[in-house]
């Protein structure tokens, strides 16, 4: 049963996305000499993208706190895999910043770059003043972008460090930075959500078996005139730690 579901969901998945990729496409094309309003028109379907990939795969989204955030406001949350990208992008109109990895990988490199996706490789740091900038220009512009500051995935019952270069974008823009807790509610250990130490096909293929997958989003108070990029950073890092139910009960 467990295959057959996965057949069936990878089927329509890759119907769906490429019905959002030729969505992305007509934007690029309708509004290619108004920035502002291209960028309005990406992050209202890439939102629509990510509550379709949540229902078909049967992610259920339990959000507390605040249904909106302020527009314009670098959104960061701990990383545990894939799952993480559908269901932030569900609750939040906003850009993903993603590892430069996935800008080579096939069919995905062609929805994310349509999507405006802000791509970085850690690896050359002389690239990090670029990537702010490009951050900095959509929260200029009035849109959200979000951020996995723990630059990996891990298996869920930790959080890294946050690595903080990339929140002097909200310092120079002076927008505020909204962290956000993200906790899986299935039984298996560590959860379906997790791509940690496993191949990206084996997490898919978890991912596609899985009938049900519960997740909390809370939405935590939002940090704004913090001068120093670190301690920002750390801040966001120990609210997020506070309400992580799995360190809790450790």
């Amino acid at each position: 049963m467990g295959y057959l579901l996965a057949v069936i969901r990878t089927i329509a998945l890759a119907l769906i996305y490429s019905i959002f990729g030729l969505i992305g496409l007509g934007l690029f094309l309708i509004f290619y000499s108004s920035q502002q309003v291209h960028y309005r028109g990406i992050v209202y379907f890439t939102r629509l993208w990510a509550q379709c990939s949540c229902s078909l795969l049967n992610i259920r989204i339990n959000r507390i706190g605040r249904l909106k955030v302020y527009p314009g406001s670098l959104i960061v949350a701990n990383h545990v895999g894939t799952p993480d990208i559908f269901v932030m992008g569900s609750c939040f109109p906003a850009f993903f910043v993603s590892k430069a990895e996935i800008s080579r990988w096939p069919f995905m490199n062609w929805l994310a770059r349509l999507g405006a996706t802000i791509f970085v490789d850690r690896n050359q740091r002389q690239q990090v003043r670029f990537t702010v900038n490009q951050i900095m220009h959509r929260l200029k512009a009035g849109c959200s972008v979000i951020l996995f500051p723990e630059a990996q995935a891990t298996d869920g019952t930790n959080i890294l460090p946050f690595k903080s270069s990339h929140f002097e974008a909200a310092i120079e823009t002076g927008q505020p930075v909204v962290p956000v807790m993200i906790h899986y509610h299935d039984k298996n250990s560590p959860s379906i959500a997790c791509w940690y130490k496993i191949t990206f096909l084996t997490h898919i293929i978890r991912l596609l078996k899985c009938q049900r997958l519960d997740v909390t989003v809370e939405v935590l108070s939002s940090f704004q005139q913090e001068p120093d990029r670190r301690i920002l950073a750390r801040k966001c890092h120990n609210a997020i730690l506070e309400k992580y139910p799995t360190l809790v009960s450790h």
